[in-house]
């Protein structure tokens, strides 16, 4: 089994579009189109499948945006998970409410030495 990463889509594709727009290249396997990120995944049976969606796919438009069509990358471990993610460690978020953050802090003694 293969799998594309389809980029550039439309906010208003419906899954059936993306189905039937895919379709006639091979037996698809599973299909996942997130609408909010404006990106899905194809997976199909075969690498010559995926290969001639790709080929006959790639820029082509779709409901006014070209389609960006290639083969899916592995995920990485830990860079999705919000646990392993080293920029959102309580006191160093942007939106932190703590008010033991090292940048409150600074401004605090800061503001006292002037």
């Amino acid at each position: 089994m293969t799998k594309l990463f389809v980029g550039n889509l439309s906010y208003q594709l419906t899954e059936e579009e993306f189905k039937d727009t895919f379709q006639p290249y091979g037996n698809i396997k599973s299909i996942r189109l997130l609408t909010n990120k404006g990106f899905g995944f194809v997976e199909y049976e075969t690498s010559e499948e995926a290969q001639k969606a790709i080929e006959n796919l790639n820029g082509k438009e779709l409901k006014g945006r070209p389609m960006r069509v290639e083969l899916a990358k592995p995920r990485e471990e830990g860079l999705r998970s919000s646990s392993n993610n080293k920029f959102r460690t309580r006191g160093f978020s942007r939106g932190s409410s703590s008010k033991n953050t090292p940048n409150r802090n600074f401004r605090r003694n800061f503001s006292k030495s002037e």
